[in-house]
């Protein structure tokens, strides 16, 4: 994939930021910041996508007692779903993940992690060839195979519930489980996946903050994103009515979040900070809606802040407004636009 000399012509680079020429002139008027928290305000690689992985290799393990000691996913690839579009919510996701190797074992009659890691499609090829962009996890079982013996018997192997409560306990841990999900782990009794969590957003911060109206649009849960709020000393600029989590039921892409967030916090042009595909995609959703550029699509990317990234390319060629290497650059970049206002 090739960035176009339109393209080029059409964004300014930077060092560390690449923004949309067509809102040069509008960036000093943005008056409301709202961000995603995984990936943007914290650093989730050694605790939700550590979790996909281990959960899938639990249910596998120690719930099927599938034979084989190779490790069905690792983190990078949990991006490749990420990048496919509807897996905003890493329960879903890992619940697809499981039921991607569920087909493969299925189909190729296997109880050994060790070969069905190996067998096409790779998750990769799944991702981006097979599965239908934006289907999230209700598309990875419209392609079970319609026979109905098969199908039945795939789904009887695969329990949601269950595979969701050792997510939960992976995560969360002995000390932690009970007072997010509401239940003491009975699984895997040890250290959560939540305690290597990294705050990324700098602290000091949070005066320049105080220009803007601000909220929070994410997947997580309501006592998960509690957890975040108390760590950033955020409690007193996000309250009730500027925050959007799963439990409300409003999952991204669809714009009804950033909708209701934007009439609480009575925007006039705002910036959605993410980090993956639905994100963006939630900004122009939700700017399709309205009839007008309300709210600017952000993309922080961490690693690979390069032209030569084709995760960089993918994003341009679909026409992000701005893409900076993490949410601090974002911010300082806001903030030389303000410190330049005459």
């Amino acid at each position: 994939m090739l960035i176009s000399e339109k393209l080029n012509s059409n964004y300014l680079f930077n060092e560390n930021i690449i923004l949309n020429k067509k809102f040069l002139d509008r960036i000093s008027q943005v008056d409301t910041l709202v961000f995603d928290i995984d990936g943007v305000l914290m650093d989730v690689r050694d605790s939700f996508r550590k979790a996909v992985c281990q959960t899938v290799q639990f249910y596998f393990k120690e719930i099927l007692r599938f034979q084989g000691s190779q490790n069905l996913i690792n983190p990078e690839e949990v991006r490749y779903f990420k990048m496919a579009g509807g897996f905003n919510n890493d329960w879903n996701l890992t619940s697809a993940v499981v039921l991607f190797y569920l087909m493969k074992a299925r189909k190729n009659n296997l109880r050994d992690i060790d070969v069905i890691r190996f067998i096409e499609p790779d998750i990769k090829k799944f991702t981006t060839e097979i599965l239908p962009s934006g289907g999230g996890l209700a598309k990875v079982i419209d392609l079970i195979e319609e026979d109905g013996d098969i199908k039945e018997k795939i789904l009887g192997l695969w329990d949601r519930n269950l595979i969701t409560k050792i997510f939960q306990e992976i995560y969360a841990g002995e000390e932690y489980c009970f007072n997010i999900y509401g239940f003491h782990p009975s699984l895997i009794k040890k250290d959560g996946l939540i305690k290597q969590e990294r705050i990324i957003i700098d602290k000091k911060k949070k005066d320049f903050l105080q220009n803007f109206s601000i909220g929070i649009l994410t997947g997580r849960t309501k006592r998960e994103s509690r957890v975040v709020l108390e760590r950033l000393g955020w409690e007193d600029i996000v309250f009730k009515g500027r925050i959007i989590t799963a439990d409300d039921g409003l999952e991204k892409p669809h714009p009804q979040g950033l909708k209701k967030l934007s009439t609480s916090l009575k925007t006039e042009l705002g910036v959605y900070v993410g980090d993956i595909w639905d994100d963006m995609i939630t900004a122009k959703n939700f700017n399709k809606e309205v009839g007008k550029a309300k709210f600017l699509s952000a993309i922080v990317l961490a690693e690979g802040f390069n032209l030569q990234n084709e995760t960089v390319k993918l994003y341009l060629n679909e026409g992000v407004d701005l893409l900076a290497q993490d949410v601090n650059r974002v911010l300082d970049w806001l903030e030389r636009v303000k410190n330049s206002r005459p």
